[in-house]
């Protein structure tokens, strides 16, 4: 079925002389038009419509003569239209423009000039039909384009989902038979965990007691040298950390190397300091590193403090499974995809 082009004709006071002259014309052959006073208007209209109307721009009291200050009148009509309508080609209509308004409006995104000097009513129709088909096309395109783009993201929800069932599935029998030997869990059984490193032993303390209240394990160091060298020590055993909360002043290392010191051995790790001094140079340093916040001493809460690190750990332990179930899942791909490229190819 073929569609009738349309138009929006922005016209602030109306489109008198020749351009209502126009308006009038196009009617006559079927392109009914709509006359707006403003872009807000514009906006609404072509919200209204089935189809994307053409929109006439009326640029006829922007050309005045001076060929840079009309160039720019132009250019920023264009620009609004196209910026508030997506898909919209807007048409210029001129009364007499020189070629550097014609040239900027094109450059600002409009589908075609109309010069009333010039174009009959065919010209102007085939202009405005020209247009519509041209943005018809684009919704068509667009609409198809978000069609299939929501489908891949629904079949790789599908994939996604079906994968994880599998694992858990395989997490479940690993857990069956883990007497065995046959299977080894795809994921660490355990909570999560956050290495403190603070030379205040009772505030380590309580940090340490409350954390573990809400099932947080915490390791508590009283010098960057000792965290590093147990860390490496823990991890070969297999233990595991999700998050570090670090002092900044400390006695020989200091908070921010003990920050690069563990994440030689735990890439990634999310690092709080604490400090209780404000060092515009210690900030600068502490983002260059990648620490994620900053605590500041005192305390100012210590339930809020450990809320919200509470939180943080868990929400660093997930991303891991998370991780892990997207590595499982690409090594899947991969071997298919191995296998596939593996089979005889038919002469």
């Amino acid at each position: 079925m073929t569609i009738e082009p349309s138009a929006i004709a922005i016209a602030p006071g109306g489109p008198g002389g020749t351009f209502g002259a126009m308006i009038e014309r196009l009617e006559m052959t079927s392109v009914h038009v709509d006359i707006v006073e403003d872009l807000q208007s514009a906006v609404q209209a072509a919200g209204r419509a089935l189809t994307l109307p053409c929109i006439l721009v009326d640029l006829r009291a922007a050309v005045l003569g001076n060929e840079l200050d009309d160039a720019r009148a132009a250019t920023d009509r264009i620009s609004k239209v196209v910026a508030a309508i997506p898909l919209a080609l807007p048409i210029a209509v001129t009364d007499g423009a020189d070629a550097h308004v014609v040239v900027a409006c094109m450059r600002a995104g409009a589908g075609d000039v109309i010069d009333l000097q010039l174009e009959g009513t065919a010209g102007a129709r085939a202009v405005v039909s020209r247009v519509f088909q041209r943005q018809l096309e684009a919704a068509t395109a667009a609409t198809t384009s978000a069609t299939l783009r929501s489908m891949i993201e629904d079949l790789l929800k599908d994939l996604i989902r079906t994968e994880r069932r599998s694992i858990d599935l395989e997490h479940k029998l690993a857990q069956i038979d883990s007497t065995t030997g046959e299977f080894q869990s795809p994921f660490e059984n355990r909570p999560p965990s956050i290495v403190v490193v603070e030379q205040e032993k009772k505030l380590a303390r309580e940090l340490s007691e409350r954390l573990e209240a809400t099932g947080v394990t915490t390791f508590t160091f009283v010098t960057g040298e000792d965290a590093a060298r147990e860390v490496e020590t823990l991890l070969r055993s297999g233990a595991a950390f999700d998050l570090a909360l670090v002092a900044a002043q400390l006695p020989g290392m200091d908070g921010l190397e003990t920050v690069r010191r563990l994440r030689e051995h735990i890439p990634g790790l999310a690092a709080f300091l604490m400090t209780s001094i404000q060092d515009g140079d210690l900030a600068a340093r502490a983002a260059d590193l990648g620490v994620v916040g900053f605590v500041q001493k005192p305390l100012p809460d210590l339930d809020d403090v450990v809320a919200r690190l509470s939180q943080l750990a868990h929400e660093a332990l997930s991303r891991a499974h998370e991780q892990v179930y997207l590595h499982r899942i690409k090594a899947r791909h991969e071997r298919v995809l191995a296998r596939y490229r593996s089979l005889p190819r038919e002469p």
